[in-house]
């Protein structure tokens, strides 16, 4: 399926069937050359719920870029339909790859202690993380 019908479908689908779209418009998005920040935005708060979801928020942190993590917050500084959303996604930015973790990887306990309040944020407003993921995409229906 071509870009833009799969970002007409990815916008008009319920967002409880996102999921059985989500990952060919994950997949189109990131073989992108070069992405703009609502792309970025896209991909990483795609990834942090997803992450969460199966494995828990910890591990997205641990594996993101720490340039897409900042591009993403600027975009939902921006853009987020809700303060509650950017603080969330904050809340979970540390230094996952401080030289200090990279042997043991024994992170501090209140950095998991917070991974646990967003895995469980994230589980209780699915929905609107979808909505936004959609609202994204339809922001910027033209710029693909």
């Amino acid at each position: 399926m071509d870009m833009q019908k799969l970002i007409e479908k990815s916008i008009s689908i319920a967002p409880e069937e996102f999921y059985l779209i989500e990952s060919d418009l994950f997949i189109q998005l990131s073989n992108m050359h070069e992405k703009p920040g609502f792309v970025v935005a896209f991909l990483e708060l795609s990834s942090w719920m997803g992450t969460s979801l199966r494995s828990g928020v910890w591990t997205y942190y641990e594996a993101a870029e720490r340039e897409a993590i900042h591009k993403t917050i600027e975009y939902l500084h921006q853009f987020a339909p809700s303060e509650e959303l950017s603080k969330m996604y904050v809340l979970g930015n540390h230094d996952y790859h401080d030289a200090a973790y990279q042997t043991d990887f024994n992170y501090p306990q209140a950095w998991l202690e917070e991974s646990e309040l967003i895995d469980q944020w994230i589980f209780e407003n699915e929905k609107e993380i979808i909505l936004f993921l959609q609202n994204i995409l339809r922001m910027h229906i033209g710029c693909l």
